[in-house]
Order: structure tokens, then C-alpha cells, then sequence
């Protein structure tokens, strides 16, 4: 009795904020409707084609309100070490969240969501109210640390992403180079034709330079920001050969067939590693259905009829 009465306590609870939100969002367009009904009677108010639009728009007006409310509030409490942290992160995912008190608020609020789902699916039917309560934790924990997962797989994915265009990139750099285009414009001319987080980071650079910074700390911002190990390499040396006065077209052939090299080194140390990771799948999977084909007939034929059949 009382975990039916807590589902429809839980029930209502959802129903009323869910009504609140909505009479928030339409609180202009039912009295607007009350209004007409009032002087004109039960004139219908045509539909527009722009009323989706703008209902669309009041969602939209809606949630930045209070969201905006919440980094405020979040912006006077994140201290300045998890600011640089968080940062940290997002810059080396590529900043798919605008600041890091919008992925703290991000992190918040998923928890909370999935804890309260839990919380609503679970808790009425558990036995174990201890343990239903441990699982809501779990639960909001995880949805606590999914973002920074999330984080992790988009920096592996950049990382692939810059070490899979550098040769290309670089190569088009050095013809442009070769024809008698200058540094600067030649990697303006190949990022905005080639699309991709490498194309992205050098323009950034390159805005960079228009505002007054050099070439120097403008790619040694640029090789801060990518955390790809042969990027950075690649990036210092063209640092060094723009301090010694080497020509950028030599030193950009020497070093795309330096990455080339690389990523076939890397490509072999991966088939290297593919038989050691093909081990458990087959002790695990392969070999007991193996041995269960070979031996079943056998088994089977000791047990019904013994060593003598």
C-alpha cells in the first residue's frame, strides 16, 4: 500500500511541474486566448505557420533564461583551479561546451536527471530501500563522470582526426610554398579549403597573428593546444626553422615524410599488437565452441554407452 501510494505521489509530482513549465512557456498565449473568447466569443483564432516558430523560439527563450541563472550561480562557486582544469579539458576535446561552468552545469544537471529516474523507477517496487538508494547514487555519480568520458572520446577522436590530415595538409602547404605563397597565406589558402580540426586550429592561429601576436607565440599557443605528440613535434620544429631562417618548404618536405614514416610505424605496432588482442576472444569464444563440436559426439557416446561401446 504504501509503495502504490508513493508511485502516485511521485506521478503527480511530475504531472504538476511539467503543467508549471508548460502554463510558464504559454502563461502570453492562454491569456491572449482568454482575452478574444471575452469580447469576440468563441471567434477561433486561426493557426499561423509562424506559431510553431515561435513556440520554438519561447522554448528556446525559456531554457537560456535558466540556464543563464544556473552558470551565474555556478560561475560564484567554481574555483579557479577547476576552471583551468575543466578548460584543460575541453580545449583538448576541441571546446564542445561553450565555457567550463556551462560543462559543470551540464555535469549537474545530468546527474540530477538520471538520479530522479531512477530514483522514480526504482525506489516504489524495491524491497531493499538501502540498496535502491545506493543504486540512485551509483547512478548520479555516473551521470556526473559521463561528461568527462564523453570528453576523453572526443580528444582520441581529435587527436586521430589532426594526425590523419597532417601529411596531406602539410604536402598542399608545401606545394603552395614551393609556387612562391608565403607561410601565412598558404596556410589561410589550405584551411579554408580543407575542412577539419587541423584546418579549424590554424585559423584560429592565424586570427591570432592578425591581433597583434607573432608568429612564434601563435604556434606555440597552437602546439599547447593540440595534444597530439607528433603534431607538436612538427610545430616545433617549424618554430626553430622560423627562429634559424631555414626555408619553410625544405623543412615542411623533411618533416610530412617524417609523419608519413611515423604513421607507418604506428600501423605496423598496431598489427603487431593484433594477434595478443586476439588471444582472449579466442580462449574465451572460439575455442570452447571448437572443442564442444570435436568432443560433444564423444562425450555424449561415454555417457550413454560407456567405455565398452
Amino acid at each position: 500500500m504504501g509503495d502504490l501510494l508513493l508511485i502516485f505521489l511521485v506521478t503527480g509530482f511530475v504531472t504538476t511541474l511539467f503543467a508549471a513549465i508548460l502554463l510558464t512557456i504559454y502563461k502570453r498565449k492562454i491569456a491572449f486566448n482568454e482575452r478574444v473568447n471575452t469580447y469576440f466569443g468563441s471567434v477561433a483564432i486561426k493557426s499561423d505557420e509562424r506559431i510553431p516558430e515561435k513556440q520554438e523560439k519561447d522554448v528556446k527563450h525559456f531554457f537560456s533564461q535558466y540556464w543563464e541563472k544556473g552558470t551565474d550561480v555556478l560561475n560564484k562557486k567554481v574555483s579557479k583551479e577547476e576552471r583551468r582544469r575543466l578548460n584543460s579539458l575541453l580545449r583538448d576535446a576541441g571546446y564542445p561546451f561553450k565555457s567550463p561552468i556551462d560543462f559543470r552545469l551540464f555535469q549537474i544537471l545530468l546527474s540530477a536527471v538520471m538520479g530522479l529516474v531512477v530514483f522514480m523507477f526504482f525506489m516504489p517496487i524495491a524491497e531493499n530501500k538501502t540498496l535502491a538508494w545506493v543504486m540512485v547514487a551509483v547512478v548520479a555519480l555516473l551521470g556526473f563522470r559521463l561528461p568527462i568520458f564523453y570528453l576523453g572520446k572526443k580528444k582520441t577522436a581529435r587527436i586521430k582526426a589532426i594526425n590523419k590530415a597532417m601529411p596531406d595538409f602539410f604536402d598542399t602547404v608545401n606545394l603552395l610554398l614551393e609556387a612562391g605563397m608565403g607561410l601565412d597565406l598558404a596556410l589561410k589558402e589550405v584551411s579554408l579549403n580543407i575542412k577539419g580540426p587541423l584546418a579549424d586550429e590554424f585559423l584560429l592561429t592565424l586570427e591570432d597573428m592578425k591581433l597583434g601576436k607573432s608568429r612564434r607565440e601563435s604556434f606555440y599557443e597552437l602546439r599547447r593546444r593540440v595534444p597530439s605528440h607528433s603534431f607538436q613535434s612538427l610545430i616545433t620544429s617549424l618554430i626553430q626553422a622560423d627562429q634559424l631562417g631555414i626555408g619553410m618548404a625544405k623543412v615542411l618536405g623533411n618533416l610530412t615524410i617524417r609523419v608519413r614514416e611515423q604513421r607507418r610505424e604506428a600501423a605496423r605496432e598496431q598489427a603487431m599488437k593484433a594477434p595478443v588482442k586476439m588471444l582472449f576472444p579466442m580462449v574465451f569464444f572460439i575455442f570452447p565452441s571448437l572443442f564442444i563440436v570435436i568432443l560433444g559426439p564423444l562425450v555424449i557416446t561415454l555417457i550413454t554407452k560407456g567405455f565398452g561401446g
